[in-house]
């Protein structure tokens, strides 16, 4: 249709979602939400320049083409063609039929198992916020130079967070995300009670610089915005990225390597494409140490004379999730960080002085050009000899990421599946042993 009305190319993302979500606020839940999303995104390439539209209906794509059409007079002239087909492969645990036919009535069930088993550890404790939600998506990616691919997925989650007002003011949090119906309602509201119990009678703490353990919650907020961020292609061709002009170069320890990987079993951001209908696949970006590469587009890929490597992904620059009304931009799939791993026991016991840090606020602030960066942390833990003694007042923890990167120490063998906090990317990672961290209390 589009090329009837005179594009030199098209393209049509179809998405459709339906979920339910659930929030949870003073030891009930506060609200209900859910319903049906579904739109068509349409770009076009008409005299060497890019149009974009979008519409909710089908009976609608006519006016979206003539929009695109309208609006590609505007744009500059470039060299993009959309992608051609290529072979796809199946990944495993992605979608879940159960979960597609959860009930709101198994949700609410869960809920009350999650919120009473925490309570059962002490009845003071209260639940601050939280939430749980599940749902199925699917997505088709058609265009004009033969490509045509579909794929389908589902998720679920919960998490919690306490407050317990006793011998000083401790707050606690638990979550879980999964493309498969494995959640333990019972174990969140536990873990949850456990670390709020565990941050009772906090002391200061000193400013000085030491060991600092990162559990994978704390570890992905500072890979989401300075790690990340500072290995998308076009940031690091503009030479706007800490490692801009750095291929090859050794740029963290020898012991990790970062991945990207789309295709990775159970991701939360796993799917057989990206947005862009290039098959997904596992992109090692740092190897031991080493930069090898960086996230490309398939506009990325073109302009820099690169290989996309199915990174695109349509959503809001601070949304988490698909959207039609977005163009594809570069994004973290799921980031993986590898190394030789030991039990978190095993890593806290070669700390002779340190911290662990449990979570860390503010990390959207940092500076991906740089890798600074100065967050708060309000759940942390004095090491000593060895063993976790006493729990800190809230800190300040400051220094460049990509420094203490080079210092990594250990990581855990605590892999969790995590989304970002505030963008689209999602991440499997354990827990890491670093320095470089400066802690003021």
């Amino acid at each position: 249709m589009a090329l009837k009305k005179g594009a030199d190319e098209a393209e049509v993302f179809i998405i459709e979602s339906l979920g339910k979500g659930f929030t949870i606020e003073k030891n009930s839940i506060s609200s209900i939400s859910g319903g049906m999303q579904k739109g068509i995104g349409i770009r076009i390439v008409k005299d060497k320049k890019l149009g974009f539209a979008y519409c909710t209906d089908e009976d609608k794509a006519d006016l979206a083409i003539e929009k695109a059409l309208s609006l590609s007079k505007l744009g500059k002239e470039t060299k993009f063609t959309f992608p051609e087909p290529d072979k796809t492969k199946k990944i495993e645990n992605i979608f879940d039929k159960r979960i597609v036919e959860y009930s709101a009535e198994d949700a609410l069930k869960g809920i009350s198992n999650l919120i009473n088993s925490g309570l059962k550890l002490d009845s003071e404790l209260v639940v601050t916020r939280g939430g749980m939600g599940y749902g199925h998506e699917s997505f088709v990616v058609v265009n004009s130079n033969g490509l045509q691919v579909e794929d389908k997925g589902t998720e679920i989650h919960a998490s919690v967070n306490m407050v317990l007002k006793k011998d000083g003011l401790s707050t606690g949090f638990a979550d879980h995300s999964s493309r498969i119906l494995d959640i333990d309602y019972e174990a969140i509201g536990m873990d949850c009670a456990e670390l709020t119990l565990k941050g009772q009678n906090a002391k200061k703490f000193e400013n000085k610089e030491l060991t600092v353990v990162l559990t994978p919650h704390a570890f992905s907020n500072l890979l989401e915005f300075i790690t990340a961020p500072a290995l998308y292609s076009e940031a690091a061709h503009k030479g706007e990225s800490i490692y801009s002009g750095k291929l090859g170069e050794v740029v963290t320890s020898e012991t990790i390597s970062i991945i990207d990987d789309g295709s990775l079993a159970g991701g939360l951001n796993s799917s057989i494409v990206d947005d862009e209908g290039v098959p997904s696949k596992r992109n090692e970006l740092i190897s031991k140490g080493a930069l090898l590469g960086f996230m490309y587009s398939q506009g990325t890929a073109i302009e820099f004379n690169a290989k996309t490597t199915s990174n695109a992904m349509r959503a809001e620059r601070l949304g988490s999730s698909r959207n039609y009304k977005s163009l594809p931009n570069v994004k973290a799939r799921n980031i993986i960080v590898e190394g030789d791993t030991k039990s978190v026991e095993g890593l806290i016991s070669e700390v002779d002085e340190g911290i662990i840090v449990y979570e860390v606020l503010g990390a959207h602030t940092s500076n991906p050009a740089s890798g600074d960066f100065s967050v708060d942390s309000p759940i942390l833990f004095k090491i000593e000899k060895g063993e976790v003694t006493y729990p800190i007042k809230s800190a300040m923890l400051s220094g460049n990421f990509p420094d203490c990167l080079k210092k990594v120490h250990a990581l855990g063998d605590d892999y969790k599946l995590l989304t970002g906090s505030l963008t689209p990317v999602s991440f499997f990672i354990p827990t890491v042993s670093l320095g470089g961290v400066r802690v003021t209390g």
